[in-house]
């Protein structure tokens, strides 16, 4: 595994989401309610960019259908949850000032 520095722990906030692509890996680096999460740059649903999804009450919703993914547990909420895959998270590593994921 290789450490993957993806930004500056003083430049997140709630609401902070920046997308990159890794080794092969579409990535969304997150942060809501004070807690970081990496996740699949992916909606289970219909594989549409989770990047420009509204980060919202512990989840993100895509836009593409407005399906809300919980960001504990990466289920979807509402009544299509359990017929939907749920998010893919990736480890979050915290190095010095530096937050990102180890690939």
């Amino acid at each position: 595994m290789a450490f993957y520095s993806l930004a500056n722990l003083a430049d997140l906030y709630d609401g902070f989401a920046a997308a990159y692509n890794i080794s092969g890996q579409r990535l969304l680096l997150l942060q809501d309610e004070g807690q970081v999460f990496v996740i699949e740059n992916r909606c289970p649903h219909m594989d549409a960019p989770l990047a420009s999804g509204k980060i919202t009450q512990g989840a993100i919703v895509c836009r593409a259908h407005g399906i809300a993914f919980d960001l504990r547990n990466g289920r979807a909420r509402g009544p299509l949850s359990d017929t939907l895959d749920c998010l893919r998270f990736f480890p979050v590593v915290f190095e010095g000032n530096k937050v990102g994921v180890d690939l």
